[in-house]
């Protein structure tokens, strides 16, 4: 799921909806907190509830806006993401693929009420043996433990079978890394990796994904 898309298009419509202008000139300073407030709940500095609060909280005071509640923008942003879900391009065309051939599934840390809504939304459900959410077991990437949980739900598959996917160099490849799995990282922008998480593969496109597992 293509979540850069549909989390700018959210933020923009919250702000919208609290009749605040400049939104996309402020979505910078939101993008910067948004991801300090991840690293945290990553690393386990806080918990899943205060998340939902604290990365619009931050936000507001962090842009001098007052008098709006963080808990309650959380909430509305989180069902204009699930609104505003859309698809990696080739995304579909990869699972059809791959359906038959290989056991998917989806490990993300993100939040309950929202993914598992998005995952529906886009009829692609179907497509995954196992759905692993941080928000739902209470541990999350990269910790060991999220991986431990998504090992035994899966049927304790031979690591050096498995390989991780994702976006995120501190959760996707870091946890893999750790816990001694094949990793891929999706880099559609070319960013440089200085985050010491080295993936096993890189890549732009999720097209790319299929001669890997070939």
């Amino acid at each position: 799921m293509d979540f850069s898309i549909a989390s700018h298009q959210s933020f923009l419509q919250l702000l919208a909806d609290n009749g605040l202008r400049n939104a996309e000139a402020l979505h910078d300073i939101y993008e910067d907190v948004n991801r300090q407030v991840w690293k945290d709940f990553e690393e386990e500095k806080i918990d899943a509830i205060t998340l939902r609060s604290k990365r619009f909280n931050d936000f507001y005071r962090k842009a001098g806006i007052k008098g709006i509640d963080g808990w309650e923008s959380n909430r509305v942003y989180l069902e204009y993401v699930v609104e505003y879900s859309t698809m990696l391009e080739g995304a579909i065309e990869l699972l059809e693929a791959l359906k038959d051939k290989v056991n998917l599934a989806i490990i993300t840390n993100g939040l309950k009420e929202c993914q598992r809504a998005r995952m529906d939304r886009l009829n692609i459900t179907d497509y995954f043996d196992v759905i692993v959410v941080s928000d739902e077991i209470g541990v999350a990437k990269p910790q060991a433990g999220f991986f431990d949980f998504a090992f035994k739900e899966s049927g304790f598959p031979t690591k050096e079978k498995v390989l991780v996917v994702g976006d995120s160099l501190g959760s996707d490849i870091k946890g893999g890394n750790d816990y001694g799995l094949d990793t891929c990282w999706i880099n559609p922008t070319g960013k440089t990796n200085t985050s010491g998480n080295i993936p096993t593969f890189e890549i732009t496109s999720v097209k790319e994904l299929l001669p890997i597992l070939s």
